[in-house]
């Protein structure tokens, strides 16, 4: 029986790239989503609410507005 030949030695450093670049790609988003994550938390305990994020109209939380 024939032992098939192993892969070039280039496409072995390809994979192996392709797979780190994945890796850190996939890191960064991790410490991404956790900085910003870590950025809200602290603004919700401070009590402080960014501008962006105040409701704009009576309906922003999607609750009837109070009757008068």
């Amino acid at each position: 029986m024939d032992h098939d030949p192993s892969p070039p030695k280039q496409a072995g450093i390809a994979a192996l790239l392709a797979v780190a670049t994945i890796g850190v790609m996939i890191a960064a988003i991790f410490v991404g989503f956790n900085l910003y994550h870590a950025d809200m938390q602290r603004e919700r305990q401070s009590g402080q609410v960014d501008q962006r994020d105040l409701p704009k109209t009576p309906t922003d939380l999607q609750v009837a507005p109070p009757r008068q």
